[in-house]
């Protein structure tokens, strides 16, 4: 008996007094970002930031709750997620052919790829006014614009993912006569999973900015276009609490993006 405990003290490490601290240790994501607000608001209380004709943060807040209680918040994304959506998914379908076809076509890589990087290497914020010329301000602008923001960093991980399978990993599925399938599920897909993904959630927060641009320069709904009536009236609070919209909105995207790939890592066994 002696012995196990013994043994249970080698493997357990005595603890030692006084409290525990590590929720001190969880907060420190969070400690600039209060500081900061601190010192807004302490700087508006005295005055500083009214120079700059900024509202405090409180006022911001109060602008925060107002837009998200009467509607304005609800409505706006809800146009601008639908386009995203519409956007980001026809970039996807277009771009991970593409970096197949790159990766594993010599054909394709000496007739397509250059012309498909002299396009992508035009920002997209400067393609805004050729595409308006050819399709206006309505929807379909919108949608181009934000395929053309996603199709860049898919295409590029999608190629680099391909290209970054050991062949004899290929030769294993021959070796096992696994069916086309089954070579894409079991070997394939794992391998590519991690990298593909790094191209999908650097393409949405892409699409993600460009969409909020386009809506600043050429919309009559969205998020994107309540900033820019809130700066037009001079709704400063308003405004701000619209950016923090945006900010929580791109941030909850990439997050939710994230959960997707670890679960598809798990489940593929890739390592998340």
């Amino acid at each position: 008996m002696s012995g196990v405990v013994e043994r249970a003290l080698i493997i357990q490490p005595a603890r030692r007094g006084g409290p525990d601290l590590a929720w001190v240790w969880r907060l420190r994501f969070i400690a600039l970002p209060v500081f900061l607000l601190l010192l807004w608001q302490i700087s508006a209380s005295y005055g500083l930031v009214s120079l700059l004709v900024l509202p405090s943060p409180l006022q911001t807040w109060a602008a925060l709750h107002v837009v998200c209680t009467n509607g304005t918040v609800a409505s706006a994304l809800e146009i601008s997620l639908w386009r995203l959506a519409t956007g980001y998914a026809l970039g996807v379908v277009l771009a991970v052919p593409l970096g197949l076809a790159f990766a594993m076509s010599p054909v394709a890589r000496k007739l397509i790829a250059p012309t498909f990087w002299f396009i992508v290497r035009v920002p997209p914020a400067a393609w805004i006014p050729f595409l308006m010329m050819l399709f206006g301000i309505g929807e379909a602008l919108k949608l181009v614009i934000i395929a053309k923001a996603v199709m860049m960093p898919v295409t590029i991980n999608t190629e680099l993912a391909i290209r970054g399978i050991p062949s004899g990993w290929r030769e294993l599925g021959r070796l096992y006569r696994l069916s086309p399938w089954l070579t894409l599920r079991r070997i394939l897909f794992p391998a590519t999973i991690l990298p593909l993904f790094t191209g999908l959630r650097l393409g949405l927060m892409q699409s993600w900015q460009m969409l909020i641009f386009v809506e600043l320069l050429a919309s009559s709904n969205g998020i994107g276009y309540q900033l820019t009536m809130a700066r037009q009236l001079f709704q400063l609070d308003t405004m701000l609490a619209l950016m923090v919209v945006v900010g929580v909105a791109g941030f909850a995207l990439d997050r939710a993006l994230g959960v997707v790939e670890r679960q598809l890592a798990r489940n593929f066994g890739g390592v998340a």
